[in-house]
């Protein structure tokens, strides 16, 4: 069984992401979490898959998600270091959303960078209760939402 990222993404940008990497070849999400994609990148290297959990903070306008599960799919490329602003470097990967209509792109550290983007069909989401977290000895636990980017053992495409 192999290892992947299960990073959880708001729900309301992955319609935008989804086209932002059709058309780009790669999108890019923010994040903080500089110390799990150190650890991916130093013990793992890239190309790892990323399973995509879509959450629902806000609204899920085209029924991304599926609670409990992972719904889509990527490969994960690297991590690149945000501008002074907080923006990404090239804001043409990031999703379209993020960057017009009335509410500006949010600040971030980092951002992680994939291709690939997909939606799994619903007979392969992934219960996140299949995995186990590095470093744990049991699968994560029923009702389990990630509140941040996580390296997980048990995947298998």
């Amino acid at each position: 069984m192999g290892v992947a990222i299960l990073a959880p993404v708001p729900a309301d940008l992955l319609k935008s992401a989804l086209e932002t990497c059709a058309s780009q070849g790669r999108v890019a999400f923010g994040t903080d979490a500089y110390d799990v994609f150190a650890k991916v990148d130093a013990d793992y290297g890239s190309p790892l898959p990323v399973l995509i959990y879509p959450t629902v903070h806000y609204v899920d306008p085209d029924g991304m998600s599926r609670g409990g599960y992972a719904c889509l799919r990527a490969i994960y490329l690297k991590l690149t270091q945000a501008d002074k602003f907080g923006r990404h470097p090239d804001p043409s990967i990031r999703p379209s959303v993020t960057i017009v209509g009335s509410t500006p792109d949010t600040a971030w550290q980092y951002f992680w960078e994939v291709e690939d983007l997909h939606r799994l069909p619903t007979s392969h989401h992934v219960a996140v209760t299949t995995l186990t977290a590095i470093g744990k000895r049991t699968h994560l636990p029923m009702g389990h939402v990630p509140r941040g980017p996580i390296i997980v053992q048990g995947y298998s495409e």
